[in-house]
């Protein structure tokens, strides 16, 4: 009896054996974590995995062997065909027919009419040689190019040189060196280094304001970045503020999408480039747009004395269509500073190293993408929205997320291939983030982008500005007499708010 009993405390303690390893098998992640979801659980951030890439490739080029370095220096962009050796032909001198010689020399009987010159043919070594040679031997040294072929000659062999030092840079391949490829080949292993720690440091400060689910612009980079669920989706060329207008670094969000977006010039574009130009041309020089003056459109836009009209009272607005300087979308965020994410209508920019060009906002090179993306959401497919785009019309889609939208500064990025890319400062005076959400750090207190208690980073070199720089006012001592107040007409309805470019 008690053998029996035995038995069955035993075949019960079995079964209740079994039955707790089935209810931990069938009950998943709420009462066991699975080998998968631990492995995930101690995978580190995308954004602390990319700030330790960057660390690593800063320590192998700081623990590489020293090499020389040859300095190409700031000057002329030179191409296929510059250098070398130059000829230069002075061509024939042009005389008088030996008649009219003898006419013109009667005290000189009997001489013979002098020939003409023939032409000279001058060969001569071309001013581009020696900076041609520079970058013959900045290739060699790189590894891009045979020792042997070094030349003052931009030929065909420095030319594919050039392209493929551009492909490993994540640069334009246009086999052209340029301000932007010139820098890249001047950069010294030190300034590398201390950009790769200047972004990793940054990276690490930043990461925890950073959702998984973020659209990332990155100002040196010139890119934005569709981070879902803590893995980045795509990445697109961007253009961004031109150093004298920089875009802010905001932590903001996209709460809806404008489909055919009118543009409302802002206010530094109005007063700083538009009303000159109708203070001196009498149109804005904007194609599709109208013209209001007090609320009420102005028909005849050289009809009005602008030299006495405050750009308060102006405002122009750009409708929609393919001339729209917003192109055909534009993300709705909720900053103060007119900052948006959209299209354009003039998208060559995007084939440049070099696209600091707006005025703050930023032009993305796949808007229709971004949008359609964000869109999904929304249960609008890209068949819906294609019909939209079609009538013309405009039409804001709120989402029912907004989506985080998070301005940096790094410079340096890890590409979807896990290749590390160095970008170098676009502005003089890098911006600061800004620690509240939707505020631009000029008015808000600075984030430091190195972690507290950090060493700072070795100073690296500023580029030389290669934007314009913005066009000034007219000055208010030139203008003419004020208005009368018959020419000013009256008060009308409200016209929407500004929006940035």
């Amino acid at each position: 009896m008690h053998d029996h009993s035995r038995l069955l405390s035993r075949r019960s303690a079995a079964l209740l054996m079994v039955g707790g390893l089935a209810g931990v098998a069938l009950g998943g992640p709420a009462l066991a974590v699975t080998p998968k979801d631990a492995a995930h659980a101690a995978k580190p951030s995308l954004i602390a995995g990319w700030a330790t890439s960057l660390e690593q490739r800063a320590l192998e080029i700081q623990n590489a062997p020293k090499a020389q370095a040859t300095r190409i220096g700031y000057g002329a962009v030179v191409k296929k065909g510059d250098g070398g050796m130059i000829e230069s032909v002075a061509p024939a001198v042009d005389l008088p027919p030996a008649d009219v010689q003898q006419a013109q020399a009667p005290t000189l009987p009997g001489l013979a009419p002098v020939e003409p010159a023939p032409p000279v043919v001058i060969t001569a070594r071309s001013p581009l040689a020696d900076r041609v040679g520079k970058v013959a031997r900045r290739l060699i040294e790189l590894g891009y190019l045979p020792a042997d072929k070094w030349t003052d000659s931009f030929n065909d062999d420095v030319e594919t040189a050039v392209r493929a030092f551009q492909l490993a840079e994540g640069l334009q391949p246009d086999g052209k060196v340029g301000e932007v490829t010139r820098q890249a080949m001047d950069r010294t292993p030190a300034q590398t280094v201390a950009l790769l720690r200047r972004a990793a440091a940054a990276m690490r400060a930043q990461q925890a304001s950073i959702p998984e689910t973020t659209i990332l612009v990155n100002l040196p980079g010139q890119s934005v970045t569709l981070i879902e669920r803590g893995r980045p989706s795509f990445t697109m060329r961007a253009v961004v503020g031109r150093p004298s207008r920089k875009t802010p670094l905001l932590q903001d969000k996209v709460t809806s999408v404008t489909i055919n977006p009118t543009w409302t010039v802002p206010p530094t574009v109005l007063s700083e480039d538009k009303l000159p130009a109708l203070r001196k041309k009498g149109t804005t020089g904007i194609k599709n747009a109208a013209v209001y003056l007090d609320g009420t459109e102005v028909v005849n836009t050289q009809s009005v004395n602008w030299w006495g009209v405050d750009p308060g009272r102006v405002r122009i607005v750009q409708k929609p269509g393919d001339d729209n300087a917003l192109g055909r979308f534009r993300l709705d965020l909720t900053n103060g500073d007119g900052i948006f994410l959209h299209g354009t209508n003039d998208p060559r920019l995007f084939s440049r190293d070099l696209r600091a060009a707006s005025s703050g906002c930023v032009r993305l090179e796949d808007a229709r993408m971004m949008a359609e993306t964000l869109l999904g959401a929304a249960k609008m497919t890209p068949a819906s929205i294609g019909q939209q785009l079609d009538t013309g019309e405009t039409k804001t889609i709120r989402l029912p997320n907004a989506i985080p939208v998070r301005f940096v500064y790094w410079n340096a990025s890890v590409d979807t291939a896990g290749v590390v890319r160095v970008h170098p400062d676009i502005y003089e005076d890098p911006p600061t983030l800004s620690t509240p959400a939707g505020q631009s750090g000029a008015g808000s207190p600075a984030m430091s982008a190195n972690p507290p208690g950090s060493t700072a980073p070795t100073p690296v070199s500023t580029p030389r500005p290669l934007s314009k720089p913005a066009p000034l006012p007219v000055p208010a001592a030139h203008a003419p007499t004020p208005l009368s107040s018959a020419s000013v007409p009256a008060p009308a309805k409200p016209l929407p708010a500004s929006t940035g470019m």
